[in-house]
């Protein structure tokens, strides 16, 4: 793999996972309108239902837009007193991708870069100000590690079992509030391995059927979300809730990306269906007789709205793609 091509595999996970975040490819107001889990314990496949919700969120959005960049920026995470983190800049070499974070009303953006490294994206945050998210180095081969930054401490994560060599992926894509940090890393068979972090020690995860899979959430009780491929080729998203596994498809999608979990066990993310790509909010997964779906579209959007994170108030942050084919960051609140 060049490293060019290992900057476009960013676009497949919290890129939108169209979308591959395999590793680094690797903004100002402007809108309107707009501790460790189960995970041990042995899965079980509890198929979701299919039920449309019929009372809906209502959201009133704001784009959100580093100023360093008119073209690129995404919001991966937001925490419960509405700060998000994201980065901007597409990932390529004449582009480089930087870290931020920002708070309302979102007119002043604070740099997060690892040190030295060549990209670096923050994915995620808890409500104790504790940052993940992954970056690129600058050596030889160029390796993406895992991050989490403390009161102004970064700190570098890889699983032991990640192979050796050029072009090593580890990525960190959520966290909660206890410090204990989900992602994956990559096997030698290019596969995505999903994992959960506590106090340095990585636990494997196994959704079941998944040939390759990420973990991309975690909230405080310790529920685990995120996504996987099926032998099929068939990507759904996943939840592991009291070590019960439970994988899910939007209704009518022909695939489904689950990035983020909030207290309430409220899952965000996105799916692709004939019209495009969509974000979605899932109230109560796991239970078929209660649970129900909301897509959600960035009035802005031009076919594509994706939904990467949502906190303990049931705000939203996200990106999508404006009528410019620029790549643009918001946050969504209840009206």
């Amino acid at each position: 793999m060049t490293k060019s091509s290992a900057f476009r595999l960013q676009r497949r996970t919290l890129a939108g996972l169209t979308i591959g975040l395999a590793a680094l490819a690797i903004a100002a107001c402007s809108g309107t309108n707009s501790t460790t889990s189960g995970a041990n314990a042995l899965p079980a496949h509890v198929p979701l239902g299919s039920e449309l919700s019929t009372t809906s969120y209502s959201y009133q959005f704001v784009t959100v837009n580093d100023p360093a960049s008119s073209t690129f920026t995404r919001v991966l995470g937001i925490d419960d007193l509405g700060e998000v983190v994201g980065y901007y800049g597409s990932g390529t070499p004449s582009d480089p991708s930087h870290g931020f974070s920002s708070s309302e009303p979102y007119t002043k953006f604070k740099t997060l870069n690892f040190p030295l490294a060549v990209n670096t994206v923050a994915t995620s945050l808890s409500n104790t100000r504790i940052v993940a998210g992954y970056f690129e180095d600058n050596s030889t081969g160029h390796h993406t590690f895992g991050f989490m930054r403390n009161r102004g401490v970064w700190t570098y994560y890889k699983d032991f079992k990640t192979p050796k060599g050029p072009e090593s992926v580890n990525e960190l894509l959520g966290v909660n509030d206890s410090d204990i940090a989900v992602g994956f890393y990559k096997d030698s068979y290019g596969n995505d391995i999903p994992y959960e972090l506590a106090s340095g020690h990585y636990l494997a995860l196994h959704p079941p059927g998944a040939v390759t899979a990420m973990a991309t959430g975690i909230n405080q009780p310790g529920d685990i979300t995120g996504v996987e491929t099926l032998a099929s080729g068939l990507t759904e998203g996943w939840l592991l809730r009291n070590g019960t596994y439970s994988q899910f498809l939007y209704p009518g999608a022909s695939s489904t990306q689950a990035f983020a979990i909030n207290h309430s066990a409220v899952v965000v993310g996105s799916y692709v269906d004939s019209a495009g790509t969509h974000g979605f909010i899932l109230t109560k997964p796991g239970n078929p007789s209660g649970q129900s779906w909301q897509s959600i579209d960035e009035p802005n959007a031009v076919g594509t709205t994706v939904v990467t994170s949502i906190n303990d108030h049931d705000a939203i942050s996200g990106w999508y793609v404006d009528s410019s084919g620029n790549t643009d960051g918001f946050v969504a609140t209840i009206q």
